[in-house]
């Protein structure tokens, strides 16, 4: 681990740190192979990191078909360098990819951990052309880091913004993939809303499976949640 990982929590309390929520666009992101890759994949989620540097990375991704799993047009991302399946669940699999940034991007992210001292919370979720996912820091370091974005060529959009919560995060992370990705649509699509925006049936037909293995899905993840926060 790099120093710009450590800077990030020298001399400070985590009650000052702020976890901000965007739909993020970085400048040549289609030029870097994402375009023809979602040719083939409707989402791709980082759901974890297993080692990151400047340079290099390794990632725990699930991928969403939108047919047969094809793990070559992973690989001919400029960025990744090898992925590998660990499971597949209908048209959803689990690799494990390895790679490294391009030049231009190693300057941006050592900046983000050097200069601005922010981190990444994931999971971090890709559709064409946008990323949504979570960065922490204080408020005005979050703030240094989206006026250097804007300077860069990225535009976003701010979801949400929030007390960082270590716990919270912790028991978000230890959701699997499948009732991560039920609950995330249920929020976004106002499954959760008073009144409800979409019903159980319609949204178990936007995720493309079952009525009572999404339900399942959801109640799961609920019951983890809730048993971690209050249990714990």
């Amino acid at each position: 681990m790099e120093k710009g990982y450590i800077k990030a929590f020298h001399g400070r309390s985590m009650m000052d740190l702020r976890i901000l929520k965007l739909n993020y666009n970085p400048p040549d992101i289609l030029e870097l192979g994402f375009g023809a890759m979602f040719e083939r994949m409707d989402e791709v989620t980082i759901i974890t990191s297993l080692m990151q540097t400047f340079e290099k990375y390794i990632l725990v991704v699930e991928v969403k078909w939108k047919g047969s799993p094809d793990l070559a047009s992973v690989e001919r991302l400029k960025l990744v360098e090898r992925a590998e399946e660990i499971s597949r669940d209908g048209n959803t699999s689990i690799l494990i990819v390895s790679g490294k940034f391009p030049e231009v991007y190693r300057e941006v992210i050592r900046k983000f951990f050097d200069t601005f001292n922010c981190f990444i919370e994931f999971p971090a979720r890709f559709t064409l052309g946008t990323m949504t996912g979570s960065i922490v820091g204080t408020q005005e370091d979050i703030n240094r880091f989206l006026k250097f974005a804007e300077s860069w060529g990225a535009t976003y959009e701010v979801i949400s913004v929030r007390k960082y919560h270590p716990k919270l995060e912790g028991v978000l992370s230890t959701l699997t993939p499948k009732q991560s990705t039920c609950l995330g649509a249920a929020v976004r699509l106002g499954y959760f809303d008073v009144p409800r925006k979409v019903s159980s049936r319609e949204l178990a037909s936007k995720l493309d499976i079952s009525h009572s293995t999404m339900l399942e899905h959801i109640k799961k993840g609920q019951r983890q949640i809730l048993s971690a926060l209050f249990n714990g």
